[in-house]
């Protein structure tokens, strides 16, 4: 004959082990879940990437063209090439020095 305490033994363990059923199922829907959603952030992370490179790509491509236009400009005029290249580097060096003393 059981006693009251094997008989409460015997719920409890009933009750903890359906609760760990309920558990496992819960964390499986919830892996589930986040596991589908990674696959779309790294299906929208892909789409980005191949976005930024296409756009890279232009970008790389303007600046190489006007590179060689500015490169250009500068052989037919290097005097006026030197006095602007100066300029730059004067309002580059006195940003500096602002930036440096505050």
């Amino acid at each position: 004959m059981a006693t009251n305490m094997e008989k409460v033994r015997a719920a409890t363990e009933e009750d903890l082990e359906s609760q760990i059923a309920s558990l496992r199922k819960e964390l499986s829907s919830i892996t589930q879940s986040l596991s589908e959603q990674g696959y779309e952030i790294g299906d929208q992370a892909a789409t980005a990437y191949d976005a930024v490179k296409r756009s890279g790509r232009k970008a790389v491509k303007y600046v190489g063209e006007e590179a060689h236009f500015v490169a250009d400009k500068a052989r037919e005029n290097p005097l006026t090439a030197v006095a602007i290249v100066s300029a730059v580097a004067a309002i580059g060096l006195l940003a500096g020095l602002s930036a440096y003393r505050r």
